[in-house]
């Protein structure tokens, strides 16, 4: 991430982790999968031009149909985060992102050999009908985040 804490206000911190399992062979294909952004859930499809990866300076945008309406939201990829026992990516808000914020989607392979799928994000509604809706905005992030960690847990 970007910042550095605390963070300015109005921004809210969110961090979110989940246990894969074990080993070796559960981390490589947890990077795959992230690699392949299968941590997306089924009802925000991920639009890009490559079909693998993410590369910095990459434009990705989500787009979801919420409430009737289609969102659109674009994000660049700012870095990477690999290592010898990380994988993964960080991406920033464009302006046209109903948000405003970073998010960072990881792979940690730790030293007790466990493999954990973590999303930290700092984010504040940028677009009026985010702010006018912020608790139906807050949930919707909420969700992501539980199906985005159901499909990753289910590998």
């Amino acid at each position: 991430m970007s910042y550095t804490p605390p963070l300015v206000d109005g921004f809210i911190a969110d961090e979110h982790e989940v246990r894969l399992g074990s080993g070796e062979e559960v981390y490589r294909t947890a990077c795959e999968a992230l690699d392949a952004w299968v941590m997306f859930p089924t009802w925000a499809e991920v639009s890009r031009l490559e079909a693998k990866g993410q590369k910095v300076g990459q434009i990705v945008a989500m787009v979801a149909r919420i409430g009737g309406l289609w969102w659109v939201n674009p994000c660049r990829i700012l870095r990477r985060c690999d290592s010898a026992h990380t994988h993964g990516f960080v991406y920033g808000t464009l302006p046209e992102h109903a948000e405003c914020g970073e998010e960072q989607f990881i792979i940690e392979h730790r030293p007790d050999g466990t493999v954990w799928y973590v999303i930290r994000a700092f984010s504040h509604p940028r677009h009026w009908m985010a702010w006018l809706g912020f608790p139906l905005a807050r949930w919707w992030q909420c969700r992501f985040v539980r199906d985005s960690q159901a499909r990753m847990t289910s590998l």
